[in-house]
């Protein structure tokens, strides 16, 4: 399994070679030099996620290159920000599951850990955050989201990122249907030593992926294809 690590943080540079990132420790550079034989200029991705259309983000990168593609967040106020920031995105405020029931979400102070997972956000609470506001929302799967917003049936890339659901999230997605070529997603609690033993690496190399990288907490498969 190849190993990718990386000691850059959100736009830090380390020497001459080094390229500025928008995403928090540079996965979007990362993607780039997975998919780069592969890159166009007609790309396509979805964020789940996607918290802040250029502050953070990991598809900010490929939008600046005339990328498009559709992001997803249950906060009310960054989506908004897509409408004027990145207008050729689709944009969508969604809180993305396999769940069927209305759920509560929680945002905290920093918006990029808000949750709905109440063991996370009493962990963030000990560590410092305070609750901005409670809401509850009807889940959508991430199937009937790209099938509203006529996604491509093959497309770029996928970042999920929903904090501590994320496993819920990509079981939303009818992977039958839809094919992302490169899958990159956050899993906090995966042990590289025995990766077969993780429910997110279980079900995408059913589902015919390959675990091609990971750094810090996120995940990297790309599309075995045929």
């Amino acid at each position: 399994m190849l190993k990718y690590w990386f000691l850059s943080f959100n736009r830090l540079t380390f020497g001459r070679s080094a390229r500025i990132s928008y995403a928090f420790t540079g996965e979007d550079r990362l993607i780039e030099s997975i998919l780069k034989p592969k890159i166009t200029k007609t790309g396509f991705y979805v964020e789940v996620g996607c918290n802040h259309p250029t502050f953070i983000s990991n598809s900010f990168l490929f939008y600046r290159r005339g990328w498009k593609g559709i992001c997803v967040d249950a906060n009310e106020n960054l989506i908004h920000k897509y409408k004027y920031l990145r207008p050729r995105d689709k944009a969508i405020c969604s809180f993305v599951s396999n769940i069927s029931k209305p759920i509560e979400f929680i945002e905290l102070t920093n918006n990029v850990l808000s949750s709905i997972d109440k063991n996370y956000i009493e962990k963030c609470l000990k560590e410092g955050q305070k609750i901005v506001s409670k809401k509850n929302i009807q889940p959508r799967s991430l199937t009937e989201i790209l099938d509203e917003q006529s996604c491509p049936l093959i497309f770029d890339f996928l970042s999920v990122d929903v904090e501590e659901h994320d496993y819920e999230a990509l079981s939303s997605l009818d992977f039958d249907k839809y094919t992302p070529l490169l899958i990159v997603v956050e899993a906090e609690d995966f042990n590289p030593n025995q990766p077969e033993k993780h429910q997110i690496y279980q079900l995408l190399t059913n589902k015919g992926y390959q675990l091609n990288g990971y750094i810090l907490t996120n995940l990297y498969f790309t599309k075995l294809l045929p």
